[in-house]
């Protein structure tokens, strides 16, 4: 016998709508780099939440659970697309990174998100958009913090790499 996967109502999403709405599409739009596939992610956020989104009742973190939700589709997206985008982020976006994130590292590290495995996306997202310190990036995903320090040292010195290569003009 197979186990009913918990859905949510549909008055409890317009509650975490209307509560945390902005910061998820905000999240998902700077994770895409843009702003229609970013609003195609949180459409697909709450469609997840709809259909099995009944965990988020018993999170310890409800806002951490929403964004894990929202982070996986926008991965999902990534993975769909077939064009690459390797532009900045919209100056606006600095003014969102977490205290203590060097926003010029951040839209490096987003710049390159596409081309990464699941884990480092997720590990990426969680050091360099929420600035958690390796300890904590380390509890949430489940790994060594030894294993996170490795995994971040690469992504900075790759985020290094884009920001000292001079980007080439198509034209």
């Amino acid at each position: 016998m197979r186990a009913r996967v918990s859905s949510l109502t549909p008055d409890e999403c317009k509650a975490i709508w209307h509560g945390h709405g902005h910061l998820l599409r905000r999240r998902c739009r700077m994770i895409l780099r843009d702003d229609a596939l970013g609003d195609d992610a949180l459409q697909e956020t709450f469609v997840k939440l709809l259909r099995y989104g009944g965990e988020y009742r018993n999170a310890a973190s409800p806002l951490r659970f929403l964004y894990r939700v929202a982070d996986r589709c926008c991965f999902e997206l990534l993975e769909r697309r077939s064009s690459r985008r390797e532009d900045a982020p919209p100056d606006d976006w600095h003014g969102f990174a977490a205290p203590g994130v060097d926003p010029a590292l951040r839209g490096a590290v987003l710049g390159f998100l596409h081309a990464l495995s699941p884990e480092e996306r997720q590990l990426a997202v969680l050091v360099f958009v929420d600035g958690l310190s390796q300890g904590e990036a380390a509890e949430e995903i489940g790994v060594s913090r030894v294993t996170v320090n490795k995994r971040v040292q690469a992504l900075r010195e790759r985020a290094e790499r884009a920001l000292r290569t001079p980007r080439r003009e198509d034209g």
